[in-house]
C-alpha cells in the first residue's frame, strides 16, 4: 500500500500527530528503540525520534550557523543564482570542523540511543559523507531525487537534525518508504522537475519541529522541494555506520568512533597459512 497516496499535503500540515509526538526529555533519557521501533524501520527506513535537541543547544547551534553565514566561511555551496551573498548561501560545508558545537549535537545521547538500536554497540559517524548543514533560504531549488547509497552497500544512517522548523511549504524532506528494500539497483540521481517525477508520488513528507532529528537509511530515495516561503529552512545532515570488526586498520582520520569500541574478528595477522 503506497501511504503517500491516501494522504494529501493538506493532511500532514493539519495533522495533530506533528505536535504532541516530539517532547523535551529530562537529561540522560534512553531513546533506545522498541521492537516493534525496530521492525517499522527496517520495513519502512526512517524513523523520527520522538523527542527534540535541548532548547539551548539548538540556540547556539543558529549563533554559529549565523556568524558562518554572516562571514560567509568557505567551504559553500551556493544557489544557482549570480549573487555570492549570505542569502545566496545554500550549504555550509564540513561542519564538524567548523565549531565544536556541530560535534556536540552530532554526539547526543538521544541520537546515538537510537542508533544503536539499529546499528549495533560500536558506532562511527563518517567526515568524508554528508558532513554539512543545508540553509535552504528562501526561493531554496529542490534537492531532486536520489539515493545516497546502492542497495547492496552496507548499511549507512543519515541524521538530519533540524535547527528550524521544516514544513511542507519550505521543503520538507520526502522518503519512499521501503525503496532501501528495493530488488533493482536503478538510478542514483533523478534529475529535472521535481513535482513530476514518479518518486514524488509514491513519496511521504515528513514535516520536522525544531529540534527534532529524523533518521534514515541512505539507500531510500529521497529529495525535497523548493523553498516556497520567506524564511530558511536549516538543518545538519551526517552520516553514521557500524564499525567494520573485519577493518584492518583502525585509525582511519575520516571515521570518528563516537560509541563503542573498535574491535577486531578477523583472523590473526600473526599466524602464518595453513
Amino acid at each position: 500500500m503506497d501511504i503517500a497516496e491516501d494522504l494529501s499535503d493538506e493532511d500532514f500540515t493539519s495533522n495533530p500527530f506533528h505536535s504532541f509526538l516530539y517532547t523535551n526529555l529530562p537529561p540522560n533519557s534512553s531513546m533506545s528503540l522498541s521492537d516493534e521501533d525496530i521492525w517499522y524501520c527496517k520495513q519502512n527506513g526512517y524513523y523520527r525520534i520522538p523527542a527534540t535537541l535541548p532548547n539551548a543547544l539548538v540556540e547556539r547551534l543558529n549563533q554559529v550557523t549565523d556568524h558562518h553565514i554572516q562571514t560567509m566561511r568557505e567551504p559553500i555551496l551556493w544557489e544557482k543564482t549570480k549573487a555570492r551573498t549570505p542569502a545566496d548561501i545554500r550549504r555550509l560545508s564540513k561542519i564538524l570542523a567548523r565549531d565544536p558545537v556541530y560535534m556536540e549535537a552530532a554526539t547526543q545521547p538521544l541520537i546515538l540511543d537510537a542508533l544503536e538500536s539499529l546499528l549495533g554497540p560500536n558506532i562511527e559517524l563518517l567526515t568524508n559523507k554528508h558532513n554539512h548543514l543545508m540553509v535552504r533560504p528562501p526561493g531554496s531549488a529542490a534537492v531532486p531525487w536520489h539515493t545516497g547509497e546502492e542497495i547492496y552497500d552496507p548499511v549507512l544512517f543519515t541524521a538530519l537534525i533540524y535547527l528550524e522548523e521544516s514544513t511542507i511549504e519550505n521543503g520538507c524532506i520526502r522518503i519512499v518508504p521501503g525503496s532501501h528494500q528495493r530488488p533493482f539497483r536503478g538510478a542514483k540521481r533523478y534529475p529535472g522537475e521535481f513535482r513530476a517525477q514518479a518518486l514524488y508520488h509514491r513519496a511521504l513528507p515528513l514535516p520536522m519541529p525544531r529540534g527534532g532529528i529524523l533518521l534514515f537509511d541512505d539507500r531510500l530515495y529521497h529529495g525535497s522541494d523548493a523553498n516556497r516561503t520567506d524564511h530558511s529552512r536549516r538543518s545538519m545532515t551526517l552520516a553514521y555506520r557500524a564499525h567494520d570488526a573485519h577493518d584492518v586498520f583502525k585509525d582511519d582520520p575520516e571515521k570518528i568512533l563516537v560509541r563503542g569500541e573498535r574491535i577486531y574478528t578477523g583472523h590473526p595477522h600473526s599466524l602464518a597459512e595453513k
